[in-house]
């Protein structure tokens, strides 16, 4: 059965892993057992009992502060749980720790841990993310931000063929736009404009026609603009 040695040889290896990094580790491992209940020092022992000096006494405070790091954040993310049928320090997965078995799956939690369901416009969440969590990163901005331009349309009641950062300055023109706040100062619905206009023409247009690298994260913080311009287009679109 695997160890953590055979994941980290030495204990400097160890303390340069966050929580999160050593605790997917610990996953890793925790799911190798295959029983249904374990404790940390199942996964912490080893590394003593072993009496190696690649993990020196000395060091064995750090790391078990770093272990208990790891364990913690795998309790705070609802992956182990305490055992209710062992509660005396014994552990078990929990549904959500038990579906993470393959590394696809593993890869594709820590891709959703930075976009986040729950703080997504619905539409987003059920059209956009499922290609973020892909890795299609560029296509899902694209269509993120398509969203928002089929809803501003929409709302607005301008013709199909107005697109782009034409239709976001035509619907919130601070003066004559229909989604336009009117209750809001003219310097503010000036702005609203150029917020919708800028997203389209920095974020949108690029790559819609030309291909551009976009990391993981960039596309997650495009994508959650996209996201709170389709929310706030939604609002404006009631007060009309």
């Amino acid at each position: 059965m695997p160890g953590l040695l055979d994941y980290l040889p030495n204990a400097d290896a160890l303390l340069t892993l966050t929580a999160e990094d050593l605790g997917l580790v610990l996953l890793e491992l925790v799911q190798a057992v295959r029983g249904p209940r374990f404790t940390p020092s199942d996964f912490e022992m080893p590394l003593w009992n072993a009496n190696i000096p690649e993990y020196p006494h000395q060091k064995r405070q750090p790391v078990g502060r770093a272990f208990g790091e790891a364990w913690q954040w795998l309790e705070n993310e609802g992956l182990v749980m305490t055992d209710p049928d062992q509660p005396n320090g014994y552990f078990c997965l929990t549904r959500k720790g038990a579906g993470l078995k393959s590394p696809a799956n593993l890869d594709a939690y820590q891709h959703g841990k930075l976009l986040p369901e729950g703080l997504l416009n619905e539409k987003l969440a059920a059209k956009v993310r499922p290609m973020f969590l892909r890795g299609d990163y560029d296509v899902a901005v694209v269509q993120a931000f398509k969203q928002v331009e089929v809803a501003v349309r929409d709302l607005a009641g301008l013709p199909e063929d107005m697109v782009g950062q034409k239709l976001m300055r035509e619907a919130f023109h601070p003066d004559k736009g229909p989604l336009r706040d009117k209750l809001a100062p003219y310097g503010e619905r000036q702005a609203l404009m150029e917020l919708f206009s800028g997203a389209f023409g920095l974020a949108r247009n690029p790559p819609s026609h030309r291909d551009v690298a976009i990391s993981r994260v960039e596309a997650a913080q495009l994508i959650g603009l996209a996201s709170y311009l389709l929310t706030m287009a939604s609002w404006l679109g009631v007060l009309r």
